[in-house]
Order: structure tokens, then sequence, then C-alpha cells
């Protein structure tokens, strides 16, 4: 399996390891000797070195089983391992194997999800002074160097000190004299102590200037150097994180001098900070007592099931998970909670603290580095039972799961757009078949394909999923009344604001009640395009073939793909004219208008764009919360899971928006948000009020969101599905191939078409569409070609999309087409 050999062996013992970050071509495992030094510590799931390819070179591995074999001349050897105890389980292992299957990914892929970021190792090139001589003035100053270095450092170190192009030229001069000697060592990039920081290396007024010049173009740019000039420094991982840009771009702006790194000591708990007070099970309705009762009888069982729990908004479902927890903790297993957004988090996980105290950890995404890698840490190490987070909490190290709540299981978020591209639910599907444990979802707004698997089938046999109900409001309040507008109506009556006369009229009462009220729309920033009246110009983005929003805060043009920013136009850049104006609504444009429909009144807006920074969405949470903010504008990100008392009211501006996106969920969408948003109205001891302004006063979904009921959506869309063979009556797959190149990309496409249809048995089990452009033609300059695949098969598609991959990526010329492969995606765009 691996070139050169080592001769004179004939019985040893062998690792079967996988190269990290190796090329789909590579994506196997190796057989590698197990040295007699390290055969003690080598097991599976730990790290190793081992040399890789005709040119030896030393890369990170993975260990996934070691076994005794007659005959290994021909295998090379591990050279070290990395750690200290296995950083993947036995069972963490055969999970990555089963991502690889099912998500036609790579094994590095899959694991690179299950591990917390900053842990993988690089390569150090250290340099050792041996001793002094008389040398040339050039080699003596590396020589100095090294002394006032303690006589070793890093190559990168040792170059920043001397500041010399051919210092490589130079050590080997001094290697060849025998006065310093190099090696290679490994470290991982997530270090324990200390993090990097980035800081302005100019003056506040200088990089303001530079903004505001336009000298600096790209809005990514721009938005990282504003969070600097607000803080006085930032770890680089979170830039990273928080603005959604690559290491590229902030190594961009350190090369032109306007920032600067450093490293300083973290703090590594990010729950140090909060104390919670203790709280004590509450006594369950009888509807919880119920659900409760049943699913702590399967959890005693400890077989794998899968439950449905469609609660009501406000019916308690938090208060089961955390008695069922409980019990699991009662029988020493452990627990998984996902919750769909971040802004979520804070929440569950105080109420979790409060119950469950130190043994809960929390994982997602916003944590620095430092403070997730040693959350991993403790849960690897056994000393977290409890685990509170988004999407990629699924893959917490904790053994003996007994089960796995998903919270606001409809949302798309628990599906990732990056490959690999797992969907949350299936993989904590996979983590309780393996643990014998419960999987309890959970919404208010089930999706059509849970709702599907836990009905009853032809004949009363049940399709896998149990379904349980709780159809009343925990605290005995109804649900809230709503009242839809006609704002066709209104236009003709002369009202050409956001906001109806109604919701003004409620909004009123609210304020001078000292109620509050939530403004839900789904669509951030101040104006959806620029237009031009005059020749009717729009303002496209240059990458991508979409228009550009209009954001207020910073008056100027963004595009939410690709982060491309001009200034906002005064003239039509085409004709010179001054009839250029904004169009369509945001949230920023909400705000602007009801700060001056209701001049003393406070606001809050949660957004992307107001919640940038770390604990972002708590502050705002928390600050609506205590402060009794009067009204709070958002997103879909306020529209689950919050509980605010004083909420009383709640407006849902453009319910239509996402019925022509041209998806086929798009009327389960559309009565999810909706039916969400208004549960967060009368949730404490006052009655709760909903209005809901829209175009389309006909819709099923819309109507059935108005009558909070479920089970009428659910029979009209399930009927619409069937008719059009839409899952969860057949599986969807979409293959995306994007290039610079658009007539190769459309070669690729017919090529790849070509290739499906020639494939034997691939007509009969297979629908094929396209190709044909995607939605969104061009995203950061690709041109990007879509084929839909429709198969009842979830096997059968999957193999042979696989097939397909691997021919694509063996073919030669195929280097510059991006190939994607999505199963049952989220997102058709």
């Amino acid at each position: 399996m691996n070139a050169s050999a080592r001769k004179g062996c004939q019985v040893g013992t062998v690792a079967s390891v996988v190269v990290s970050n190796s090329a789909r071509n590579y994506d196997k495992q190796y057989d590698y000797i197990v040295p007699e030094a390290l055969k003690e510590e080598i097991k599976p799931g730990i790290r190793v070195i081992v040399p890789f390819g005709k040119g030896n070179r030393l890369l990170e591995a993975y260990v996934f089983k070691v076994s005794d074999i007659q005959d290994c001349k021909a295998l090379k050897e591990i050279c070290q391992i990395i750690d200290a105890s296995p950083v993947l389980s036995v069972n963490m292992l055969k999970l990555a194997a089963w991502m690889k299957y099912r998500y036609i990914c790579t094994y590095s892929d899959a694991i690179k999800a299950m591990l917390p970021p900053g842990i993988g190792v690089k390569s150090l090139c250290m340099v050792r002074l041996e001793k002094t001589g008389e040398v040339r003035a050039v080699l003596k100053n590396i020589l100095e160097s090294l002394k006032t270095l303690n006589g070793e450092c890093t190559f990168d170190e040792l170059k920043a000190l001397v500041n010399s192009r051919s210092l490589k030229k130079y050590l080997q001069e001094l290697k060849d004299l025998g006065l310093v000697s190099t090696y290679e060592t490994y470290s991982s990039k997530v270090g324990e102590k200390t993090m990097r920081v980035a800081y302005l290396a100019m003056s506040r007024d200088e990089v303001l200037e530079e903004i505001e010049s336009s000298r600096i173009k790209k809005i990514q740019q721009i938005r990282i150097l504003e969070m600097l000039i607000d803080n006085e420094y930032i770890s680089v991982a979170d830039i990273i994180r928080f603005s959604g840009v690559s290491r590229g771009v902030v190594e961009t702006l350190k090369k032109h001098g306007y920032i600067d790194y450093k490293d300083i000591a973290i703090k590594r708990d990010p729950l140090k900070d909060k104390p919670v007070l203790p709280t004590s099970p509450m006594k369950p309705t009888s509807q919880q007592a119920a659900v409760i009762k049943h699913i702590s009888c399967e959890i005693d069982k400890g077989a794998f099931s899968e439950v449905l729990l469609h609660g009501v908004t406000g019916s308690g479902k938090t208060e089961v998970y955390l008695q069922l927890i409980r019990h699991c903790l009662d029988m020493n297993r452990t627990a998984i909670a996902l919750v769909p957004e971040i802004s979520l988090t804070p929440q569950m996980v105080e109420r979790f603290k409060g119950r469950f105290g130190n043994a809960v950890a929390v994982l997602h995404s916003r944590l620095s580095l430092g403070e997730r890698y040693d959350q991993w840490r403790l849960i690897r190490d056994g000393k977290i039972k409890v685990v509170v987070g988004a999407r990629s909490a699924v893959f917490a190290p904790l053994d003996n799961i007994g089960i796995i709540v998903i919270d606001e299981e409809h949302e798309n978020t628990y599906k990732s757009e990056t490959t690999p591209k797992y969907n949350a639910k299936e993989v904590a599907r996979e983590r309780c078949r393996d643990s014998g444990a419960i999987l309890l979802y959970a919404s208010a707004t089930p999706s059509v394909e849970s709702f599907y698997n836990s009905s009853p089938a032809e004949h009363g046999i049940q399709k896998g999923i149990r379904l349980l109900e709780m159809r009343d409001r925990a605290n005995s309040m109804v649900m809230p009344e709503v009242e839809l507008v006609d704002m066709r109506r209104e236009l003709e009556e002369g009202n050409r604001t956001l906001f109806s006369r109604r919701l003004t009229e409620e909004i009123t009462k609210n304020l001078d009640s000292k109620q509050q009220t939530i403004l839900f729309l789904n669509k951030r920033g101040h104006s959806s395009f620029v237009l031009c009246r005059s020749c009717g110009y729009t303002v496209m983005c240059v990458n991508c073939n979409v228009s550009m929003t209009y954001h207020l805060h910073d008056d100027r043009l963004i595009c939410h793909y690709c982060g491309y920013t001009v200034k906002n136009p005064v003239k039509c850049p085409r004709c010179q004219s001054n009839y250029i104006k904004h169009f369509g609504t945001g949230t920023q444009k909400v705000e602007e208008e009801i700060k001056k429909a209701f001049s003393n009144c406070s606001v809050l807006r949660m957004d992307m764009d107001t919640t940038t920074y770390k604990n972002s969405h708590e502050d705002i949470l928390k600050a609506f919360r205590e402060q009794n903010t009067g009204i709070m504008i958002g997103t879909q990100m306020i529209a689950k899971g919050h509980d605010f008392p004083n909420v009383t009211l709640v407006g849902v501006l453009a319910a239509d928006s996402l019925l022509n996106t041209g998806d086929y969920r798009s009327s389960e969408r559309t009565f999810q948000l909706i039916t969400q948003v208004a549960g967060r109205a009368g949730r404490g001891l006052l009655p709760g009020r909903v209005i809901i302004q829209t175009y389309n006063t006909e819709d099923f979904s819309i109507l059935s969101a108005c009558s909070h009921d479920y089970h009428s959506f659910y029979k009209q869309e399930i009927s619409v599905r069937e008719k059009l063979n839409y899952p969860p009556f057949t599986n969807i797959a979409t293959i995306i191939l994007s290039g610079i190149n658009d007539r190769m990309v459309f070669n690729a496409a017919k090529e790849t078409k070509n290739a499906l249809e020639a494939m034997p048995g691939a007509k009969d089990v297979m629908e094929l569409l396209g190709p044909s452009r995607a939605p969104l033609q061009r995203i950061k300059t690709k041109y990007r070609w879509r084929i839909l695949i429709k198969c009842g098969n979830i096997d059968r598609l999957i193999n042979i999309l696989s097939q397909l991959s691997d021919n694509f990526y063996k073919k030669k010329g195929n280097n510059t087409v991006g190939f994607g492969i999505d199963i049952n995606p989220l997102n058709m765009l």
C-alpha cells in the first residue's frame, strides 16, 4: 500500500490510518507499521505523524484500527504520536465512516466536523544553536540572534528577527559548518493559555480616513476595521467567525499595515462570569406528565427509538426536556440538547445550568477557539454529562448517551451548507442508534417529513417515529388572537406606510400600557435594491448576479453573497440622473420608520447586522427583557424559542414574502415562521394579539397559521407534495457545477448528466432535470449550473452519486470546475 519498504519485517502490528486534509483521490485508509516503542500508546482514535507519498512528506493522520498481520515488509513506519489519549472514540470513528458514505465526503471532511476548530497540528521547523565559530558578518548575525532566543526557536521566529530573504541558504551554510541544526516538530493550532489577537496598527482617525475615502473597497475589510475601532483588540479567530471572512482577508489587512497581531492570555470558561440561580423541577401539567412518563419508559428500555413531540408554543417543552434529562442522569447516562439558533443558546444554557449546575457544557460557533477547545476537552474527559449547543454540538464526545433532544426540529439551520453537508438530525439518529438512546424531535410546527414519518401509515402501521402531542399552553393561557390585514386594501385607501392602521393602533396601545411589541420581517438591511427610475438601471454586484442591498448605517450597497461593497450612488451610474432611489424594505428601514412614527419609544433591532460581535445575541435579548424596551424588530432569529412575559403584541410584516421563492418548501416555511413568531405573544399573564400584514390573504399556509392549525396546514401540504412527487415521497439531490468559465461549466454539466444516464439501471430509478442555470446564476465570480435528481431509494441514490463523484474527480481537466452534491438540500438556490 505504501511505496517504500521496511526490509526484513514479516510479522508486525499495523495501524490503518486516514491522512488529514487528504485530496479525494487519497481518501482511504493506509496501513503503517507501529514501532515497538509506540505499541502501548497506539490505539483507535489517536493522532499520529506519518510519512506520506513518494516524497515521504510528514502529515497528521488518525488511527482507525490496529491489527497484527503476517507480512508487513512493504509498509512505512509511524513516526510519532501527537496526543496522549484518543481524540475520537471508536463510536465516533464509525460515525465518520457513515458520514463519508451518506454525505459523499472525505474521511477528513467528516472528522473535521467532529473536532473543535484549531485542534489540527501544524509543522514547525526548529533551529538550534550547537556552537559558535568565526563566520562572516551575515552568518554571525544569525548566530547572535539565536543566542538572544535562548539558543533555539522556530524558523519563522528567527526570520522575523533576522529579516533576511536568504535565511534558508544561510542556515544551510551554518549546518554544513556544524554550528546549527534543524529539526521538525509539531504544535496544535490552538494554544491552551494564549490566543492571537488583532489590533489597529494605525490610529483610529487614519483608519476612518482610509474607509471614508473609499481606498478600502471590500466590505469584509471595512467590517473588521470597524470592529477593531471599537475594541482594543479582538481574537483573530473571532474576527473570522463573527465577520464571516476567510483568514486571507485578515492577513491582507496585516500585510498593508492596517492591523497587527499579538498573543495574550485568555479565559477559557464561557460560563464563568454568568452565575445562574439553581432551579427545581416544576410540577408538570397532565399533558407534560404523559409525555415524560412515556419517554422515560422508553429510556429505561435502553433501546433506540424516535419520538416527535408536537407541542404548541408555550406548552412547556423545555421543562419536559429537563425532566427527561434528569431521568437519564439518574441512570448514569448523558444527554445532548440541540437548539437551532445561537441566539437561543444563552437562554437554554441558563435553564440547563440552573437545573444541572456544572454538569453542563456549551458548544457553538460563537465561542472563542480556546473556550470551544476546553469545553470539548471537558466533555471528552468525562467531566460533563449534559451538552447544550447549536448544530455542531451533535458531535459532542459523550459516552453512554441516553437522549438527544432536537428543539425546533423543523429549522433549516440543522442542515450544514458547507462540506460535509450533514443534517444534524440524521447524525443524531446514527448516534442514538449506536448508543441505544432516545431521539426526541420537538416543535410547534414540525417539518412535513417528520410529521409524515410519525403518522400511522396504511392499516395503522407506524412509520418509525412515535408522535406525542401537547395541545395546550402550560400556564393555562389561551393562544393569542390573530388578525389578518389585507395590505392591498390599505394601499387603496391611501395608506402608503409600512404599517397598517390596525398595527399602528395596537402598537400605540402597547406603548401606552408599557407592554412590549415584536415586529418581524425576514429581510435585513434597509432596502432590497437600488433602481434608477429614469433608465431602469439596478445596481448589481460585480461578482454575483444579484442586486445589492442598501444599508443605512454604512450608507453603502452590500452584496450579501460575496461581501462586495460600494458607496451609495447619488447619481445613476448609467445615465447620471438624480432619479435613483431605494426600493424594498428591510429591518433597518422598519427601524427607521418606527422611530419616525413613535418618536418617544425605545427600539432594538436583532438581525445579522446587529449580532456581529460575541455575546451580541445575549446582550440584545437581555436588554429587551430587563430594560422593558418598547419594540424589538428582527428577522427569523427572533421568531422562535424566546420567552418574554411582557410581549403582548406581535406584528408580522410582509407575511407572504417567502411564498414566491421557487422552493417547494416555501409554503411550509411561511407557515412555520408566522406560527413561531406569533407564539412569542401572550406567554405571560397578559393575553397576546398578533397582526399579520400580507398582500395574499387567500394562501392556505397563512390562513392555517392565523388559526394555529398545524393539522389543517399539514393535510393540504402533504396532498400537494404527493401529487408533485416531492419529499417525503421521494428524495431530491442537487448537483451544482461552478467555475469562472461559463462554457466550461456548462460542458461539464452536460457530461455529468450523460454520465448519470449511462449508469446501469439509473434511468429506471431516477428522474433527471437539467442541466439548467442555477437560480443564483453567478456567485463570487463563478457561474453555476444545476442538475436535479429525484429518486425514491436513498441508498441507490447515494451509491450512484458516489460513483459519479469519484469518476468526476479522476477525470483530467475537471480541476477548474467545482462539483458539489447535496441530497435533500434545504436551499435549492
